[in-house]
């Protein structure tokens, strides 16, 4: 029987500590001469679309937060950018017609050539339309996908439909420009609010009736006339959500925001403008579907190599750059921001940076800006130089649970939440902190995600079932936290990769380069089929230390069952440009538990976490 019975799925994590070289210091306390991955800024332009639709004209039903997605976008990547190298449209709700978003690409994004980046970024309702009977061959599913514009389905007016999307992007890219598209819609489903009002889908009902011939863009109009699709334009996408899925937005933060650009703009803040699109997809999915069910986003590249180039195209560059804190302005700053992962003080817990010229110094984050913050502490520091810091303490909020249901059942929850370290009640903790549910009925306790999805079985409706209620919740922030752990500017970025490799029976590891990695898919996770229906699949874990120095490593296994294992690799000496092989050597065999596939639960997801420092991790 060769059929595989289900799959695993590996997502590589990295965080770093510890020191290393560093590049150029800035000459202004406002943008570090990274912020653009290193690369030569000054004659490369962003071109950007910004479309964000909230409320529409015709029968579809309005979003929330879908305004807001695209305006912090356009923050970010401004700042990013700095105020020379955006240049940016933005198309706003009733703005944001069907034609003023095709002349967004024809007359705005077109003026990108060799060299630039043209960015369109749309958040709004997704839907599907037939294709006439006659086009069955070039549309299996009988559907292609659309984005609803502010006007589509009024006065005769379609929506745009995938192949159109797809021909704009190519005008773009002829100029010779890099193309990236993001997309927070969805493209199957209903506009509906899904149990427990937690999440609005961005998705408008199917249109009914095929579309006539007439009705697409003349590029499209030939191709289908020909009966062929249009050639796929050379670009990348990330979209919120894979075909047959929906995107949610809900509250996060102090508004309702799609949480697809939430996390992706958390995590392109936390990994830096020289992640490649394949590992910010992998980061991204990994937080999405911390908040939701059933919304897996995917990147898609019509030249796949395209997906292992950084953030807006180029060649990866280092985004190491010194850390300073300078007087200016009568205050002091720190020369990093949001978009640099630097998060805002929570309560009384804040960033703290240890003074490299004064040992016994410490300055702390008070107020965060885009790319600058400004610190405490530092006034026993001679203003008339710069003073290199290093980050030594990150904050750490707890994770909130929101209590719905039965208040005599909640109250018993919030007497045994009292003291807890690790979770406290309030229904917000914004893009960085984690968010849980506790549904009660007179009877019972569960525990959800933030959309309502049990993560495990229902506690009896007790003052010991509360405790146990805690106990779980307690667990769930401790194994978020360790996996979200970061240092958001280490001075050791990229210096250890991860390689997993197929194990051939009986085989020792191979040396290092003589055989090709197993390659990351789509949603950024390495999938591992089963070979045969009593063969599991076992892997090869190879770290190398690609820095100049030593270093120590510690390789964590997260596992979707909410456990973690640190015994694959804890914490040993990498030499400088050496290898090591994981579990002492061996084959990791990675299986579906036999309860699991008795449930007809056809895979499992694992998380390898990577620390490395220059300092021994365990004592």
């Amino acid at each position: 029987m060769s059929e595989a019975l289900g799959s695993s799925r590996l997502e590589i994590i990295r965080a770093a500590t510890g020191e290393g070289e560093v590049s150029p210091r800035p000459e202004s306390p406002v943008f570090p001469s990274s912020v653009f991955g290193g690369g030569d800024t000054d004659r490369m332009a962003l071109y950007a679309l910004f479309v964000g639709i909230d409320e529409y004209s015709g029968p579809v039903s309005p979003l929330q937060g879908c305004v807001a997605d695209v305006r912090a976008f356009a923050e970010y990547f401004g700042a990013l950018a700095g105020p020379q190298g955006l240049r940016a449209h933005v198309l706003l709700d009733a703005d944001a017609t069907r034609e003023n978003v095709m002349d967004g690409f024809t007359r705005h994004l077109t003026q990108a050539g060799p060299g630039d980046t043209a960015l369109f970024c749309f958040a709004g309702h997704g839907s599907q339309e037939p294709v006439e009977e006659r086009f069955w061959h070039l549309e299996p599913s009988g559907f292609q996908q659309t984005l609803v514009c502010a006007d589509s389905r009024t006065g005769g007016l379609p929506d745009l439909a995938d192949k159109e999307l797809n021909e704009l992007l190519g005008g773009v890219a002829a100029g010779g420009a890099h193309v990236l598209a993001v997309l927070d819609s969805c493209h199957s489903g209903g506009a509906t609010r899904e149990a427990h009002g937690q999440r609005r889908i961005r998705a408008a009902s199917p249109v009914t009736r095929p579309r006539p011939l007439s009705s697409y863009t003349p590029g499209v109009r030939a191709a289908l006339a020909a009966g062929a699709l249009p050639q796929t334009a050379r670009h990348v996408s990330l979209a919120a959500c894979e075909s047959g899925q929906t995107a949610a937005e809900m509250w996060i933060g102090g508004s309702v925001r799609g949480v697809f650009s939430v996390v992706l703009q958390r995590a392109l803040s936390r990994l830096g403008r020289s992640v490649t699109y394949r590992d910010l997809i992998g980061a991204a999915a990994v937080g999405v579907r911390d908040r939701v069910h059933g919304q897996d986003p995917v990147a898609f590249a019509a030249e796949p190599d395209d997906l292992d180039q950084p953030v807006l195209g180029g060649i990866a560059t280092p985004r190491v750059f010194d850390l300073l804190v300078e007087r200016y302005r009568g205050s002091w700053w720190l020369n990093a921001g949001s978009i640099h992962g630097i998060v805002p003080p929570i309560g009384e817990l804040t960033t703290t940076l240890a003074v490299d010229t004064a040992p016994l110094s410490r300055v702390t984050v008070t107020e965060v800006e885009p790319v600058r913050c400004r610190v405490a502490g530092a006034d026993g520091l001679d203003p008339a130089d710069r003073h290199p810091v290093r980050i030594v303490g990150v904050p750490l909020p707890p994770a909130l649970v929101d209590l719905q249901g039965d208040l005599t059942a909640i109250a018993l929850v919030r007497e045994a939440l009292d003291g807890s370290a690790h979770t406290a009640e309030g229904a917000d903790p914004g893009p960085e902190g984690d968010r849980f549910l506790v549904l009660a009925t007179s009877d019972t306790l569960t525990v959800t995600r933030a959309d309502g999805t049990p993560l495990a079985d229902p506690c009896p409706a007790t003052a010991a079932g509360a405790r146990r209620t805690v106990s779980r919740l307690d667990h769930l922030a401790r194994w978020h936290t360790l996996r979200r752990l970061d240092n958001p500017l280490t001075r050791l970025p990229g210096s250890v990769s991860v390689e997993l490799l197929t194990a051939l029976p009986g085989e020792s590891p191979p040396r290092p380069g003589t055989r090709a990695p197993l390659t990351p898919a789509v949603d950024g996770a390495v999938h591992l089929p089963y070979p045969s229906a009593h063969q599991t699949p076992q892997v090869y874990v190879y770290l190398h230390n690609l820095s100049d120095r030593p270093l120590f490593v510690a390789l964590l296994n997260l596992t979707d069952r909410y456990r973690c294992h640190a015994g694959l690799f804890s914490g040993d000496h990498i030499p400088a440009g050496g290898t090591a092989v994981a579990h002492g050597g061996r084959p990791v065999s990675v299986s579906i538990p036999r309860e699991r596939l008795s449930r007809a639960e056809p895979e499992v997801r694992d998380w390898l976490k990577v620390v490395a420092a220059r300092t021994p991790i365990l004592q």
